[in-house]
């Protein structure tokens, strides 16, 4: 029973904890100020823009995508196999 409460305890702390993170997110800690806000089109590079995360190493992460996939379903085979 205390381990459940202790569980309960850590878990409703990190919710605070998110919840507070999320709330200040938009202020500056210090200058309670607003912060400008990244779009989008900032990071991804829209169409008209070339740049972006996604323009110049789309092939970079699929295939890093597909060996985080492949690494994902060994240990999936190897812990089954053990088991």
């Amino acid at each position: 029973m205390i381990n459940k409460t202790f569980n309960l305890l850590i878990a409703l702390l990190l919710f605070a904890a998110l919840f507070m993170a999320l709330d200040n997110s938009y202020t500056d800690l210090a200058k309670k100020e607003e912060i400008t806000a990244i779009s989008i089109e900032d990071i991804a590079g829209s169409p008209d823009i070339r740049g972006g995360i996604f323009s110049d190493f789309i092939f970079s992460f699929e295939l890093l995508s597909l060996l985080l996939l492949a690494a994902l379903i060994g240990a999936l085979y190897v812990a089954k196999k053990e088991a």
